[in-house]
């Protein structure tokens, strides 16, 4: 069984193709045996003629009662490939035509009435018609009979030729209708093609598409009514989520901020110390899932120009104390000119100075950081340190994920925030790693 074609447009081309073939085969059968039929009826009118002529010929040759003459018939009208004869119950009497007789003269019927007949010979197929006729007190039979693979006798030759030469015009012209067919559904289909096309940029920023127009199809509108449905609870979800996430970083921010001045009371250094760290890390994440929950919350981007040079610098600047701290220099690559880009500059900041952050936290001591400006409408941050793992590359962008989960050096979502920023501005980001060699590169548009 052959299996169907997971394309709509191919289904229905492909039924309609079948559809079509079979009507054209019924109908070439049919126009075939309507003109096979008509055929053969004029074949039987011009024998029927042919025979009515040549017995006017014979009445008028008749002599006496007992003598049968048709001497003068050189005057009957013969068909091309025809031959009008005279037989009776045992011999050939006369024939009307100059050409010789076809057919042996026993296998010419002689029946009580007319008979048509049909007979083969070694080169040609001939019909003739047998009519008993009773002349000069005795019982004749006047036959016609036609050469049907005559020349001239063109009836049976457009019977026998009509599906070969038919075919040769029918088949350019059921594909032609295939093709106007395709055209056809092509253009039907265009307002679900265009629905598929509006699915595709459907995402967590994009909650209110919805696929469900006046202009799809009747057979496909109630499937894009459900899938707008479930998008809309989707959405309302998403929503809650987000608010969720919101709501409970600025909750924790006060409690947060009290838990930390109270900490400096205590008396014990070592633990003191420790319960800021902890502090401080926990006040990062809060501040990480507020910049998320922001990010997913922008619906109108407000730009500027943005000068890349000047903002990365103001973020080296920031984090380099830490970095020093822990035996690591840093670099900043200008470019000759000015590098603008058209963004949301707290955002991009948030960016640059998410992937400092990574490159700091997560290298060795002695490693070389670098900040490149110099391409246009980009920022590159470089590092020489061990390199991330071939199968961790593509993960390093996922909310919360660390290497190493046991660690709490790290919230896991400094990535997925430059992924964000990068994708809210139209941008995109990219990270190439090897030993001795990490890059993340952020390109925007100008």
């Amino acid at each position: 069984m052959i299996p169907a074609p997971r394309s709509l447009l191919a289904r229905i081309l492909m039924w309609h193709a079948l559809a079509v073939v079979v009507t054209a085969l019924a109908v070439s059968a049919s126009v075939y045996l309507f003109l096979d039929a008509t055929a053969d009826h004029l074949e039987r009118q011009t024998l029927r003629a042919q025979v009515g002529a040549a017995r006017k010929a014979l009445e008028l040759t008749q002599q006496g009662t007992s003598a049968l003459s048709v001497a003068e018939h050189d005057g009957l009208p013969l068909l091309a490939g025809m031959n009008v004869l005279v037989v009776d119950r045992s011999r050939l009497l006369a024939n009307f035509s100059s050409v010789r007789l076809p057919l042996a003269v026993e296998t010419i019927p002689r029946r009580g009435a007319e008979a048509y007949f049909t007979k083969r010979s070694r080169h040609s197929l001939y019909a003739g018609l047998s009519v008993p006729v009773d002349a000069a007190g005795r019982r004749v039979w006047i036959v016609a009979i036609q050469n049907l693979d005559h020349p001239a006798n063109v009836i049976d030759d457009l019977v026998r030729q009509f599906l070969s030469r038919g075919l040769a015009i029918v088949l350019p012209l059921l594909l032609l209708l295939l093709g106007v067919d395709a055209i056809i559904v092509r253009r039907a289909l265009g307002s679900v093609r265009r629905a598929s096309a509006l699915a595709q940029t459907i995402d967590a920023t994009r909650g209110d598409v919805r696929l469900g127009t006046p202009a799809l199809p009747a057979e496909v509108r109630p499937l894009a009514d459900a899938v707008d449905r479930a998008l809309g609870r989707l959405t309302d979800s998403l929503r809650s989520v987000r608010a969720f996430t919101a709501d409970a970083a600025h909750e924790l921010r006060t409690p947060l901020t009290v838990a930390r001045v109270r900490v400096t009371e205590i008396t014990d250094p070592v633990l003191r110390g420790a319960l800021i760290a902890d502090l401080d890390r926990l006040a990062g994440t809060i501040a990480h899932l507020l910049d998320i929950a922001e990010l997913d919350a922008i619906t109108d981007l407000m730009t500027q120009p943005v000068d890349l040079s000047e903002l990365a610098e103001k973020e080296l600047a920031s984090i380099a104390p830490l970095a020093f701290r822990q035996g690591k220099t840093l670099e900043l690559l200008r470019p000759q000119g000015v590098n603008l880009v058209s963004a949301d500059p707290h955002l991009l900041a948030s960016a640059v100075a998410a992937l400092l952050e990574n490159a700091v936290r997560h290298t060795r001591a002695g490693t070389h950081i670098i900040v490149d400006t110099r391409n246009a409408r980009a920022f590159s941050v470089v590092d020489d340190g061990d390199g991330i793992a071939l199968s961790d590359q593509d993960l390093v962008f996922r909310r919360f994920w660390r290497r190493d989960r046991a660690s709490a050096d790290s919230s896991g979502l400094g990535l997925s925030i430059v992924q964000r920023v990068a994708e809210v501005h139209g941008g995109t980001v990219t990270l190439s790693s090897s030993l001795g060699h990490t890059e993340f590169s952020v390109r925007l548009p100008g």
